[in-house]
């Protein structure tokens, strides 16, 4: 490599997915433990723990709203516009996000908190989790998203679903469908490009705090990821991934197909 930015190589974009190492090895083995955790709330403490500024994500008296979903989905914009909102509005607002276990999104719902689960695409979810993550094996990345995604179906009656593509360009609409099913006051985003610079602004600052800019796991548009995006998409049609493939498309179907209209203001959807 004579080209590097954070993990990505200027010179070959499959470098980071074909390299072997230790610490790759040890990455794998700690996702794999943390998926096996990640199901039931139960463990859900011992997942917070175990994550960088976890403990802070936890559900608390004074929680909002709770706003889940897959890594790599928008989970990161849809936190950042609701505090710009906020913000604008002159007030403060409590969030518990990006625990990304289908365990959060059991807890929240099963507590009664206003929950809005983003979802995208699963091989938009998967290309983006693979460059910020390369050492995970392209079955494992699509297994995950198929397994995350089929543990929160039973519960898609107790949140409100919102895409990607909705989440980042009409972040103020979802907010409002949050509001009426749960009879919440959540200030809404009002998108331009103005505001969506400012929010893209407020990520990048987030990102450099935890992560020191690292440009393959930055939550924003980048320029960089292009080459890698490309090798991706082509590695990622191979036959034998087929399956996986075809169980992952099953889920999102699924999971689409629990859209339903807004209740009245104040009226819990959930037992």
């Amino acid at each position: 490599m004579t080209g590097v930015v954070g993990n990505l190589s200027l010179d070959d974009p499959s470098e980071p997915f074909t390299r072997r190492s230790a610490a790759y090895a040890t990455r794998r083995v700690l996702r794999r433990i943390r998926e096996a955790l990640g199901d039931d709330p139960v463990f859900l403490p011992i997942v917070l723990r175990a994550t960088p500024t976890g403990t802070v994500r936890r559900l608390t008296d004074r929680t909002e709203i709770v706003i889940e979903g897959f890594p790599r989905s928008g989970n990161t914009f849809a936190m950042f516009a609701l505090r710009h909102a906020a913000a604008a509005a002159g007030r403060d607002v409590v969030i518990s996000s990006h625990v990304h276990t289908p365990s959060a999104v059991k807890a929240a719902v099963k507590a009664r908190f206003p929950t809005l689960y983003v979802v995208r695409p699963p091989r938009d979810a998967i290309i983006s989790l693979l460059i910020a993550a390369p050492h995970v094996r392209f079955a494992d990345a699509i297994d995950e998203w198929a397994h995350h995604h089929l543990e929160i179906l039973p519960y898609g009656d107790r949140f409100e679903l919102a895409s990607f593509d909705e989440v980042t360009t009409d972040f103020g609409a979802v907010t409002a469908r949050v509001n009426a099913r749960f009879g919440t006051t959540l200030p809404c985003y009002e998108p331009s490009p103005e505001h969506d610079d400012e929010v893209f602004a407020l990520i990048e600052r987030n990102h450099q705090e935890l992560h020191g800019g690292t440009e393959n796991v930055v939550p924003r548009p980048s320029a960089l990821r292009r080459a890698e995006k490309e090798w991706l998409a082509t590695q990622l049609d191979a036959p034998a991934l087929a399956p996986h493939w075809e169980r992952a498309e099953r889920a999102y179907q699924d999971l689409l197909t629990l859209r339903a209209p807004a209740r009245p203001a104040g009226v819990p959807d959930r037992d």
